[in-house]
Order: structure tokens, then C-alpha cells, then sequence
């Protein structure tokens, strides 16, 4: 396994005048719990292709596996594709299908202003000007577009010559490689920037190639005057540089970092390593929070995002299943067996509940019998009472045709010189109150006939059964 350039930091191009770019805040931390997968990147430098494994979680990005395919081109695709396969096996990611980053002198990236169209829109609004964005003539070319998060109005376009798209296609998929997507290195860095950190204020990063004899030098940079920035320099990495300041109308002195220490750190030394290779497995490591511009077209890709997502699925379906069985199942489960032993006890209580009801009922009932008998002992001895007081309280010449004692009343029929003396006379005895006039008093020659009904006192008014 070989080394990659990329690695080579800012001093040794040249020394910064100006203080460090500012630090990057970290994004929103339901973002980062939206974090989960594992990306397989490849770029394409020259006659190699460096490979990187990404697994990234919610804490980080980890990288278990980096390698390097040495002379891919004049090899045959079935032997460099078993190392590639033996690659994946070794990670345990043979589930893993490939982001490849096609070389940086075979794609044009091109940045648009349109503003205030719709993403639906946009696709129309860019095909009207394909034709001028590449100096390919007449031939058929592959594209495709992103938003800049930056600018909502800035649009980044890849072409590629469909005919070479077709021929990278072909010959990874005879070297048994799944495609899940084709793209170019400023639009993996764009993505893999934001995974864990929200977009820095201004940014100007670099990688350095020495797999040709001229060297290349590829920049990429945002800012407030470029939504994104990406160029590949045959120059002197600080020559390279310079421009690309002048390009973000960025300070003469801002300071450039290398693309491997931009780009956000793992377990591994991604330094000693290819930058670009990197970039595109972290940007495919995270497929919920990621998107990126993708050349093949989506009948063509293939998917490991199901796959992916089987744990984090899994694990999801357990902890829901717990919450529903804590939270639903059991209390429910624990409510009916408590009703059906509340049933059980009162049906085994039930016939000792009717006795007792039973008894109450009897025990009522007599109690009932046992008073109208009292009642009905104490009775001719008041009645007798009651006869004997209207005896003393009626004088001789009262005449009674009849008198009818009742539990709770006496009513007098007679004749009197004046009957109205009488309601008096019987109010003032202890036995009777509220002494009346049942019907209206006849005047006879000499005489008064009335019918009075005098209350008795201390009668509850229970008459015999």
C-alpha cells in the first residue's frame, strides 16, 4: 500500500500573514443524531485509485480501512476488482457500494446564478445553458447540479463527456463494483464539510498531486463573494493560492489549510492519505443529513442505504417495541388481570352478599311486624284514654251522635248550645292539638250541629296491618 499526497500543510507553501480562519460551530444536535453509515469512496488520481472506508456516528467519523489500486488502467478489471472485493471483506463492508470521484481534468464544474427558481425548475433552467458551460461542441455530455447551502441562488453543475461516463460505468461493473454514485471532488468536500459543522464563514483548502510528472494542485474555497469555489492549478501550489485568494476576495495573507486537515478528523491519519478519497466516503457515510451532486442517473445507481439502515431500523423497531410493551401492552395486560381477579373475588363473595341482603330484608321486615304489634298492644289502652278525656272535657250539655278514634285523630259528630267553645276545650287538653271543623256548623232551632276533628298528640300515625 502506497502513500497518498494531500498532505502537505500551509507553512510549507508560505507563511500566513493573517490570523487563523475562524473556528467552525457545530450543527444542530438532531443533525448529528441523524448521523449513521458507512461510506465507500474512490478517486480517481491518474493511473490509481485511492479507496477510503468511512463508518461515521453521531460522536465522529471513523476510518476503518484506506488502500490504494495501483495501475488500474493497463490491469484487467476482474483482478484489481477481487483486490478492491478483498478490500471490503477484510472492513466487513462488502455491502458497501462506491462514491467515485471522477479525475478533476475530465470533469468541468461550473457555478450558476439563478435566483428565486424552484428546485423543480431548476433542471429546465439549466438545460437552456448547457451548451455554453462546456467546450465539448456537439458531443453528448452527462450533468448534473446541487445547491450551494451558502447561496439557495447558487447552483454548482458537473459535466462530464457521456461516452466517458459510460466507459467508468462499464469498467467497474466488470470489475464487480456497484456504482451508488459518480461525481467530482468540490462537490464531495461541500458535503462532507457539513456533516458534523455548519459552513465556516470563509474557507480555502487545498490537496497536491504528484502522480504526473507536471504535479497538479486542486483548490477549493467558499466565502462570501463565491458561494463555492474549485479549481485544479498545473502551478506552484503558493502561485495556486494566490489566485484562488484573489478569486474569494479573500485577504492577501488569509491562510490555507491543507483539504485533509479542512475536512473533519477521524481514528485514522487521514493526512498520510487521499483527501479526496475521504471526502467521498464521508459524504456517502451519511446518506440522511448528505446530498450531493450525483452524474449517474438514478435507474442506473446502486443502493446500500437499505442495508445501512437495517441496525439503526432494528434497533429503532426494539426500542419502540419496548416503549409499547412498558408503556401499552403491559399496563393493559396488568389492568385486565387485576378486573378479572376483581371478578373472581366477587363472584366467590357473591352468594355470602345475598344471604347478608337476605337477612336485611327479614330482619326489616320483622322489625316492621314487631312495631305495628306494639302499636296495636298500645292502642285500645290510648283509644281508651282518649275516650275517657273527651268524657271529662265534653260538659253535659254537649250531645255527641257519634265519635270515631283513629291512630292519629278523633272525630267528634254531636250537638251543643255553641260548638266553637269546643275547638278550645279540646286544644287545652294533653291528648289533643289543632282541633277543627271537619264540616260546617248547622244551626237547629236551639241547638248547634257540628263535626270536629281534633288531632292526637305524640302519634306517629302507623295504623295496624
Amino acid at each position: 500500500m502506497s502513500k497518498w499526497s494531500g498532505g502537505m500543510t500551509a507553512p510549507e507553501i508560505e507563511a500566513p500573514a493573517a490570523a487563523a480562519p475562524p473556528s467552525i460551530p457545530e450543527t444542530s444536535p438532531l443533525r448529528r443524531m441523524l448521523v449513521f453509515g458507512a461510506g465507500f469512496g474512490i478517486a480517481i488520481v491518474a493511473r490509481n485509485l485511492e479507496v477510503a472506508i468511512v463508518r461515521s456516528r453521531a460522536s465522529g467519523p471513523s476510518l476503518p480501512g484506506v488502500t490504494c489500486i495501483a495501475d488500474f488502467r493497463s490491469r484487467p478489471a476482474a483482478e484489481w476488482g477481487a483486490e478492491l472485493l478483498g478490500f471490503l471483506a477484510g472492513a466487513n463492508a462488502k455491502y458497501l457500494t462506491a462514491t467515485v470521484v471522477l479525475p478533476r481534468e475530465e470533469t468541468i464544474v461550473r457555478t450558476l446564478k439563478i435566483p428565486g427558481v424552484a428546485d423543480k425548475d431548476i433542471q429546465g433552467a439549466v438545460e437552456l445553458q448547457i451548451d455554453t458551460l462546456h467546450p465539448w461542441g456537439d458531443e453528448e455530455v452527462a450533468w448534473t447540479w446541487m445547491r450551494t447551502e451558502r447561496d439557495r441562488d447558487t447552483v454548482l453543475v458537473g459535466l462530464i463527456r457521456k461516452a466517458l461516463l459510460g466507459d467508468y460505468e462499464t469498467l467497474f461493473s466488470e470489475a464487480g463494483i456497484g456504482l451508488a454514485a459518480v461525481t467530482f471532488s468540490s462537490a464531495v468536500i461541500h458535503a462532507a464539510l457539513r456533516i458534523w459543522n455548519a459552513a465556516p464563514a470563509s474557507l480555502l483548502c487545498f490537496a497536491v498531486s504528484h502522480d504526473d510528472e507536471r504535479g497538479r494542485t486542486e483548490v477549493y474555497g467558499e466565502s462570501g463573494a463565491r458561494a463555492v469555489y474549485s479549481a485544479e492549478f498545473a502551478l506552484p501550489a503558493a502561485r495556486a493560492l494566490a489566485v484562488s485568494r484573489s478569486e474569494l476576495r479573500l485577504e492577501p495573507g488569509y491562510p490555507a489549510s491543507s483539504l485533509a486537515e479542512a475536512l473533519p478528523s477521524s481514528s485514522g491519519t487521514v493526512a498520510e492519505y487521499s483527501p479526496i478519497a475521504y471526502a467521498a466516503a464521508l459524504a456517502a457515510s451519511a446518506p440522511l443529513v448528505t446530498r450531493f451532486a450525483n452524474l449517474l442517473p438514478p435507474e442506473r445507481r446502486a443502493s446500500n442505504v437499505r442495508k445501512q439502515l437495517w441496525l439503526p431500523a432494528a434497533l429503532g423497531a426494539q426500542v419502540l417495541l419496548s416503549l409499547l410493551l412498558g408503556f401499552v401492552v403491559l399496563p393493559a395486560v396488568e389492568q385486565r388481570r387485576y378486573l378479572a381477579g376483581l371478578n373472581a373475588e366477587m363472584k366467590r363473595l357473591e352468594p355470602a352478599a345475598l344471604r347478608a341482603q337476605s337477612l336485611d330484608r327479614r330482619i326489616a321486615s320483622d322489625r316492621a311486624r314487631i312495631a305495628a304489634l306494639d302499636d296495636f298492644r298500645r292502642r285500645p289502652q290510648s283509644d281508651l284514654d282518649a275516650l275517657n278525656e273527651l268524657t271529662r272535657l265534653l260538659p253535659p250539655q254537649v250531645w255527641t251522635n257519634s265519635i270515631e278514634i283513629y291512630p292519629d285523630s278523633v272525630v267528634i259528630a254531636g250537638e251543643a248550645d255553641q260548638a266553637a267553645p269546643l275547638l278550645k276545650l279540646l286544644d287545652s287538653s294533653p291528648l289533643f292539638q289543632n282541633s277543627e271543623f271537619a264540616l260546617s256548623v248547622t244551626h237547629n232551632a236551639q241547638t248547634e250541629q257540628f263535626r270536629i276533628k281534633t288531632m292526637r298528640r305524640n302519634r306517629t300515625g302507623r295504623t295496624t296491618p
